[in-house]
């Protein structure tokens, strides 16, 4: 069987989430902001949320392993960016939330995010925007519901 990778979604994404991640990777760095994308993503995550969240449901909404995200978590505490917090319905649940100072340290490189958002959709029309957005969402439904064969 031939596979041809050029046709082939997961591929072009990869490639895209790599373009995306060192640009972003660069502007972070020229602007002299401590943390990488994940962390940074992190802290978006965060600030859309606008609460705080439990770290699984965190680490849920990232796609990304627990364990990953705490180690993110704790350099972000170290700097005073999130904090964490006990559940109020459950001592067991471990909470983290940005602080004040992750809030307004945020806003500074959010337009500089925007803008290397706008430089990766130029040309890109905004129905295109949204049946992307549409045809990734179902994409990322259907590989996390996907079953391996026995």
């Amino acid at each position: 069987m031939h596979f041809d990778s050029e046709s082939t979604p997961g591929f072009a994404i990869g490639r895209v989430a790599y373009l995306m991640r060192t640009r972003m990777a660069a502007v972070l760095k020229q602007a002299d902001w401590p943390f990488t994308p994940e962390e940074t993503q992190t802290l978006v995550t965060l600030a859309d949320v606008g609460e705080p969240l439990s770290m699984s449901d965190l680490a849920s909404r990232m796609v990304r392993d627990p364990t990953t995200v705490k180690r993110q978590l704790d350099r972000l505490v170290e700097h005073k960016f999130i904090q964490r917090s006990v559940s109020p319905k459950d001592a067991r649940i471990v909470m983290v939330g940005l602080t004040a100072r992750g809030e307004q340290q945020l806003q500074t490189v959010l337009p500089l995010l925007d803008e290397l958002r706008k430089c990766a959709l130029q040309g890109i029309t905004k129905t295109q925007v949204t049946e992307i957005q549409k045809v990734l969402q179902k994409m990322q439904f259907n590989l996390a519901n996907h079953k391996l064969k026995d």
